[in-house]
């Protein structure tokens, strides 16, 4: 495990009188400087990291890893990301996350997770939806398919609306391009899920990051960009939001809509 990261087993009184739910899991962060914003505050890319490293964490835990589906000819990929953050933890702050599966169907499987900060509180939610792709087509496959894993969803959720189908926009303007080299690239071969969101939010003036802090976040990833291509980034406004977009000058690989308060 990463450094900063500790795995705390389902039990009873895991932190102080925290008591989990059968089949969730909780996990515990100490929030690094390189991890942070101008502010001090957690950047919005190290916490989809920390999301999605508790994914894969608990998904090993129960036995269906990415390691051990890649064995079986398949890899997990996430398809759609919803959070809500009503606070961002501060530098060196522990924080706990909570996850577990909601609902396990024929496409996508959906996980939950709860974000506390070190006194306990709620400071955020997230809910997550992934798909099962075969590692030689890169098509989805039927998660019927593995039927021992539907022992894990328990149907409960979260209190935020499910991950936005983001807005297409027309006319959407280009703020800038990105060439994508070999320290974007995951183990599965394509550009890491959080380097999109990190080129979105750095065509941002750090002045306005400065001045604010998302309040809700949704990313859709629909299609890979691979090492060598370029990315191309465009960004609007709509509706009181930011949306995003990626691609690789033909085809859309991602698109995101950020929320901003004004911090006080």
């Amino acid at each position: 495990m990463r450094l900063g990261c500790g795995f705390i087993k389902n039990v009873v009184n895991v932190s102080r009188n925290m008591v989990l739910a059968p089949k969730h899991q909780l996990y515990r962060y100490q929030i690094l400087p390189q991890e942070v914003n101008l502010r001090e505050k957690l950047r919005l890319v190290a916490l989809e990291s920390y999301l999605l490293n508790v994914a894969g964490f608990a998904a090993q835990e129960n036995g269906f890893g990415s390691m051990g589906m890649i064995e079986r000819g398949v890899t997990w990929v996430l398809s759609r990301l919803g959070v809500e953050m009503t606070s961002l933890p501060n530098q060196y702050e522990w924080i706990s996350i909570e996850t577990w599966v909601q609902d396990y169907g024929r496409i996508a499987t959906v996980r939950n997770f709860i974000i506390r900060d070190s006194e306990e509180r709620v400071i955020g939610y997230a809910m997550s939806q992934w798909a099962l792709i075969d590692i030689n087509t890169r098509r989805p496959v039927d998660l019927r398919n593995y039927p021992e894993f539907t022992v894990f969803a328990t149907g409960e959720t979260v209190p935020i609306t499910p991950p936005a189908r983001v807005p297409i926009l027309d006319d959407i303007p280009v703020v800038g391009e990105h060439k994508v080299v070999y320290s974007d690239i995951d183990f599965n071969g394509h550009t890491n899920s959080m380097k999109y969101i990190e080129w979105m939010l750095d065509t941002i003036e750090p002045e306005y990051h400065y001045a604010h802090q998302v309040r809700r976040f949704d990313v859709n990833y629909v299609h890979e960009i691979t090492q060598g291509q370029t990315a191309v980034l465009l960004r609007a406004e709509h509706e009181g939001s930011m949306v995003f977009e990626v691609s690789n000058g033909e085809t859309v690989a991602c698109r995101a809509m950020v929320h901003w308060l004004e911090n006080e």
